[in-house]
């Protein structure tokens, strides 16, 4: 009786070991999926994050108050809220008329550092994949460092336009940092062979 009951005891602990492995392969094998894009498109949005980043520059330090400019992007795009400067807030859908030229270049850098930054490399491994949550990492760090500075010593109208570059800070601060980081790390790796 004791030999059949050491049997039965048994054969529960081997199936109960064999479904607590199973079951750490699987989460293995799900810790191992990463939420990125294809390296085909690194190169292709790093080109054209870093042109639309020099391009808002240009226009933010020559173009923005220029009527010619600015009358060539102003059309009627639909609100979901709108309010003027010393007008009523409305909500709900409208059309009103706007120089749209700002809304599409933040879209534009939104969707391409994303790209540029979350796609992977040719060869990926953990040391990359370390090396973009390092940068990631570092670039919260350094925008909600410039953050405080910017809440302890900027007043007035100009607060609000450190605040808008703090939304674009960070996704260039992250894709700056990775591209420097790859390249160190892509020049170490040549020089040893």
């Amino acid at each position: 009786m004791d030999l059949i009951a050491r049997a039965i005891t048994s054969n529960k602990t081997v199936k109960i070991s064999l479904h607590s492995v199973k079951y750490s392969l699987h989460l293995r094998k799900i810790k191992q999926m990463t939420l990125l894009l294809s390296y085909r498109y690194k190169w292709f949005s790093r080109i054209a994050f870093y042109s639309l980043v020099l391009f808002g520059l240009v226009y933010l330090i020559f173009l923005q108050d220029n009527q010619a400019f600015e009358s060539l992007f102003t059309f009627k795009v639909p609100a979901l809220i709108n309010s003027e400067i010393f007008g009523d807030l409305v909500i709900g859908l409208q059309w009103v008329e706007a120089m749209f030229f700002d809304e599409a270049l933040s879209v534009l850098l939104i969707v391409f550092g994303l790209m540029s930054g979350f796609s992977k490399e040719r060869y990926e491994d953990e040391y990359i994949d370390k090396m973009r949550n390092d940068s990631l990492r570092w670039s919260l760090f350094i925008n909600y460092g410039i953050l405080l500075l910017t809440l302890l010593g900027v007043y007035g109208i100009i607060y609000l336009s450190f605040m808008f570059a703090q939304l674009f800070l960070i996704i260039l601060l992250f894709n700056l940092l990775f591209d420097i980081k790859l390249y160190l790390h892509y020049k170490s790796v040549a020089n040893e062979e």
